[in-house]
């Protein structure tokens, strides 16, 4: 992978080496999220990472805090914005949801089942994807129980179809969004 550095450029923002940690933590796993590795990867001293992070620890938990807010708040946010009602707001977040990385997903959950600061990261963000669903199925009048048990059974498939749908596959069928919107959203 080629250095994500720019000619002449002296030192890494936090952003980008966070960037790279994430296509590292994808493509590679999370026992390579060290930072000895890391710099050599980026062709740069220990002291640019060490400037940004307190350690390989910290640097992890930053990570996971960059793809939170990507992969959770960035969509919430664009959900929120460009559809006008709940009901669309839902369909929209059916279709980004699709498009998540997966493979980055697997990392993350692998990475959550050793280390517990990985795990509460992953916890919570969880937690507030399906706090999300349940505002908006409340939203389209459901009971804040009914909604909390939709909102986890539309969580569960949307998590569970991506980890096994066929490879290749970007995004789910319109076909299944229907399904969903009809048997899960639907009266």
């Amino acid at each position: 992978m080629p250095s994500p550095r720019s000619p002449g450029q002296h030192r890494l923002s936090r952003e980008t080496w966070l960037d790279f940690g994430l296509v590292v933590l994808r493509d590679d796993g999370p026992h390579a999220l060290k930072a000895d590795p890391l710099c050599k990867r980026m062709g740069v001293s220990r002291g640019s990472f060490y400037w940004h992070f307190d350690s390989a620890g910290s640097f992890v938990l930053a990570v996971l805090e960059r793809w939170e807010s990507i992969a959770t708040d960035q969509i919430i946010g664009a959900v929120e914005a460009a559809a006008p009602d709940a009901r669309a707001r839902l369909h929209l977040l059916l279709e980004n949801v699709g498009e998540l990385d997966i493979g980055l997903y697997e990392a993350i959950n692998t990475l959550g089942a050793q280390d517990p600061d990985a795990a509460r990261v992953l916890r919570r963000v969880h937690e507030r994807r399906v706090a999300f669903v349940a505002g908006l199925l409340a939203a389209l009048g459901f009971e804040t129980d009914e909604a909390g048990m939709r909102a986890q059974l539309i969580y569960a498939w949307a998590m569970g179809e991506l980890l096994t749908r066929e490879p290749g596959r970007k995004a789910f069928s319109a076909a299944q969004i229907e399904a969903v919107e009809r048997l899960l959203i639907g009266r």
